[in-house]
């Protein structure tokens, strides 16, 4: 990080994943940035974002203004969740991933092209888990001298890479990378990651305020009824089993940068009420309900969060010019930690 920029805060926006209930957090972003009056992405240092919170991050990045991000998910939820052929309706989730890539992988290309993460001029991390090498890999912009491959990347491969979530959507390939599943399998709420990124790799020193915005997708935590049973195998954990790692990691997160950035840390999210949960159960449930659902509650909460004295110092800083050290937009500069 530069000198001149040390002692000005650094602040890191975080977008978890939730599949179509990333509706919700589209709605709060496209809400706060029309409140704003520019690209959301020119208030933060850095963007993080993890599966459907990933595509967020990636269009935000792209100065996508965040009202298209919302339509993407309103208008083309059922394409994202809907490219199902007859054998995936039949065995779908139980052999074979319930929906199809293409539909997905169409959506991004009408929104994103192919732009890749060098043409960004803003900082991005997104996870994925590279299923080759058995480990989390993050995906960044060329903001430290090493990150010498990802800026080649396309923003649809990279969207395709932290959003195959198990049962739900196949692996997805880059050739030279390896094969990638969902990024929740590694960090959904990806805040601790950015923290990590900015005073571990960025050298934000002690002496810079990092605080960090957080936005949920109304997940709902995994429980389990009293009268459920116990002796559970493949079939009766199904992709139960990566809601509950979601829900978990969400949780365990939030307390967490709650401990270490006190009021530092900002988290937007809602718990849905019982009949409310009824329509957002499912990362998949692309119906009127759930559209109505996710859209209210998101609205409400952006209403919530620009009448709360905590959100002005998010609402009024700028970025600074971020350096990159390679792709089209390097710029010079010398990392000092």
């Amino acid at each position: 990080m530069d000198e001149a920029d040390r002692s000005k805060p650094f602040h890191i926006l975080a977008l978890s994943g939730g599949g179509y209930r990333g509706l919700y957090t589209a709605t709060v972003l496209s809400s706060l940035e029309k409140s704003l009056g520019r690209p959301l992405a020119k208030h933060f240092d850095l963007i993080c974002g993890t599966s459907a919170g990933g595509l967020l991050a990636l269009g935000l990045a792209a100065e996508i203004p965040a009202s298209e991000l919302e339509a993407m998910f309103a208008n083309d939820g059922k394409r994202i969740f809907g490219a199902r052929s007859l054998v995936r309706r039949v065995i779908g989730k139980w052999i074979v991933a319930k929906h199809s890539a293409d539909g997905l992988r169409s959506v991004l290309t009408e929104r994103l092209g192919s732009t890749t993460i060098g043409d960004l001029k803003h900082r991005v991390l997104v996870p994925a888990v590279n299923y080759s090498t058995g480990k989390g890999q993050f995906f960044k912009t060329p903001h430290m001298p090493a990150f010498e491959t990802d800026y080649r990347r396309t923003l649809v491969d990279v969207g395709l890479a932290t959003a195959a979530a198990p049962t739900y959507f196949p692996l997805h390939r880059i050739d030279g990378e390896g094969v990638f599943a969902d990024g929740g399998l590694v960090g959904n709420s990806p805040g601790f990651f950015g923290l990590h990124e900015a005073t571990k790799v960025l050298c934000v020193g002690e002496q810079t305020p990092v605080r960090v915005l957080s936005v949920g997708t109304m997940t709902l935590g995994a429980t389990l009824r009293g009268s459920a049973g116990l002796d559970r195998g493949i079939f009766r954990w199904g992709s139960k089993v990566f809601d509950l790692v979601i829900s978990a990691q969400e949780s365990a997160v939030d307390s967490m940068l709650t401990h270490v950035l006190g009021d530092c840390y900002y988290r937007i999210d809602d718990l849905a009420t019982p009949d409310q949960s009824r329509d957002v159960s499912s990362l998949d449930a692309v119906t009127a309900g759930a559209t109505n659902v996710l859209r209210d509650r998101g609205a409400q909460a952006a209403r919530r969060t620009l009448g709360d004295a905590r959100f002005s110092v998010f609402k009024s800083h700028l970025a600074a010019a971020p350096t990159f050290y390679h792709g089209p937009n390097k710029s010079a500069g010398v990392v000092s930690c």
